[in-house]
């Protein structure tokens, strides 16, 4: 891994090893070429580290605590 992408990867801007990429149902997932975690496509070049299931819902509201 060169020190670019270490840095690019620290940052979480991840790039897809595009022959492993795959639809989910719900996004594009693969894994990183450069640091092999679990990765997500957000957009047009935009690809981030998958959190887990319980991270995957965008767009619910926040709980509030009471």
């Amino acid at each position: 891994m060169s020190l670019l992408s270490s840095i690019a990867c620290g940052l979480n801007q991840h790039q897809p090893l595009r022959r492993d990429v795959t639809w989910n149902g719900r996004a594009y997932v693969g894994n990183c070429r450069h640091c092999g975690v679990p990765i997500e496509r957000h957009g047009h070049r935009n690809w981030r580290k998958r959190g887990s299931a319980a991270d995957g819902q965008h767009g619910a509201p926040t709980p509030t605590p009471t």
